[in-house]
This record gives C-alpha cells, structure tokens and sequence, in this order.
C-alpha cells in the first residue's frame, strides 16, 4: 500500500460540531493523497461516535482514555503518522482549498527545503481579524511579500508574539528526527506550539510563503482550558499561567545554540520582559 503523501494531525476535545468541519478542510486538498488522524483528548461529549458515523475508513480515530492536553494529543498522532510530509491542524481551523499544493510546488522549488511556512487569518466567531498573521507579526514585511527562505528573513521568531499558526507549518517527515524525540511538550498549557515552532526554524531549512492559506479560528466555547476566552482580556490567573509557560519554555532553550547576535538579544529582552510582567503581577497580589 502506498504511504499517503501528507499526514495530518488534529487534536480534539469536545468538539463534535467543529471538528468535522476541519477534516473535510484536510481530506479536500488531494483526494487519496491525505492521511487524517484524528486524536480524541478524552472528550466527554459525543465526538467519537460523530466521529465514527460522518467519516467513518476516511479518517484513523485515536483516543486518549483521559485528557492529557494538546501537545501529548499531537505527538500520539505523530506516532501514527505515515505520510512524507506533517501538518498540524487544531480542531477550530481550517485549511483553504489548494493549500497542499501550493506548498509542493515550493518543495519542487526548493529540493532541500524541509519545512514550509505559510499565511493565515484570524476569526473571533465569526468577525476576521483586520490584518493577516505575517501582516500582523512582521513577516510579511520580512519577506517583502515574496517567497523567501526563512534564514533571508530578519524576524524575530524568538518572541512568542511573533510566532505562526500550527495549522500553517508542513514540515518532511524526514526531519523529524532532528526536531527531538518529542515534538511538542506535554507539560504545558500553552507555547507548546512556540516551542516546537521554534524547533523548526533553528533546525530546519525553511521556505516561507506569503500567501494566505489558513483560516484560525476562535469560539467561546469553553475548551480552552486555563485560556483566555476569545475576544475578551485573560484573568490575572490566566495571564500568570502564560507568563510562566513562555518563561519554562526559555529556560529550557539550551538547544537554541548558535543564534544570531539579532535573534540572541531579542530572545534575552523577551525573557527580561517575561519575568518583570511576572514581577509586576506578583506585587499586584501581595
């Protein structure tokens, strides 16, 4: 039996009227060509048997007997995964129409290319965010709007702030291996997805495309545990258990030897700015 072409993974936790919506995006983009793997985070709502009915042989359906978060549902999906290439879609989001292709033409482009970064929009329900994700976060400005490798982009990537949507990163399969033997780390609530972003840009040859091809989307509902709800400000709460994500995440990053001097300094001045808003939330409780 041949391999799919690409592999996709899609977390999902009490979703049921959502998630479908983002598997018909995935098997769209080749027929026969896309291996979707679903993971079920311990849902408590009907996902699975929906699940089961709607697609039934066209997807692969993981369960995790309980919720272990996002990262640990990924990287079960990983473990199953087949496929040449891996891509990462959240069960809110939504891949437009000819995005699989439009990244093979930039690996045919690009021989050894092992991952391909892209564009996307933001939705709080149903309201689109007024500039894209590169608009938004510099990169459309690094690349001038053309297709450029990520290396010729000045981008500081190692501010969380600036980073893209999972849904947007394909990377070969044949990378992996350099990425660690865990691609997502399973001990936090958030910047999981920063981190193994991160992973990609320092290990791997990276072609960026400017072109829109995600839509991510935000919904009120209630399945972004410790999360701010979207369209509304974070908890003090919420806004600590972050600040102290993004700071673990630093802390750890002794695996981002060998940094340029631009992206060095801009990793230190984030984690100084980390730790004074921590400080600062600190002396607003005592």
């Amino acid at each position: 039996m041949t391999a799919p072409l690409l592999s996709v993974v899609i977390p999902t936790w009490n979703r049921a009227r959502l998630v479908g919506e983002a598997i018909e995006s995935a098997l769209l983009q080749r027929e026969g060509a896309v291996e979707v793997i679903v993971v079920d985070d311990g849902s408590t709502d009907d996902t699975p048997d929906a699940l089961a009915g709607r697609f039934g042989s066209r997807i692969r359906l993981l369960r995790m007997p309980e919720r272990r978060g996002p990262g640990a549902a990924r990287n079960a999906g990983v473990r199953a995964a087949t496929g040449e290439l891996l891509a990462f879609l959240d069960s809110d989001d939504l891949w437009l129409p000819g995005k699989l292709d439009a990244e093979l033409r930039l690996f045919d482009r690009f021989p050894d290319a092992e991952a391909v970064i892209t564009d996307s929009l933001g939705f709080i329900e149903t309201i689109p965010d007024a500039r894209t994700r590169f608009g938004r976060n510099g990169l459309f400005a690094a690349t001038g709007g053309e297709v450029r490798r990520l290396t010729d982009c000045r981008w500081p990537w190692t501010d969380s702030r600036n980073g893209v949507a999972t849904c947007s990163i394909t990377v070969r399969r044949a990378a992996l291996p350099s990425l660690g033997e865990t691609l997502f780390a399973e001990d936090l609530n958030s910047c999981e997805d920063w981190e193994f972003e991160m992973r990609v840009y320092h290990r791997c040859r990276v072609i960026v495309l400017p072109e829109v091809w995600s839509h991510v989307r935000q919904f009120a509902d209630a399945t972004r545990v410790g999360r701010a709800t979207p369209g509304q400000p974070p908890t003090r709460e919420q806004e600590i258990g972050y600040l102290r994500d993004r700071l673990k995440v630093m802390e750890r990053s002794h695996w981002l030897d060998g940094l340029d001097t631009y992206l060095e300094n801009e990793l230190q001045r984030y984690r100084a700015d980390t730790v004074h808003q921590l400080a600062l939330l600190a002396e607003g409780e005592s």
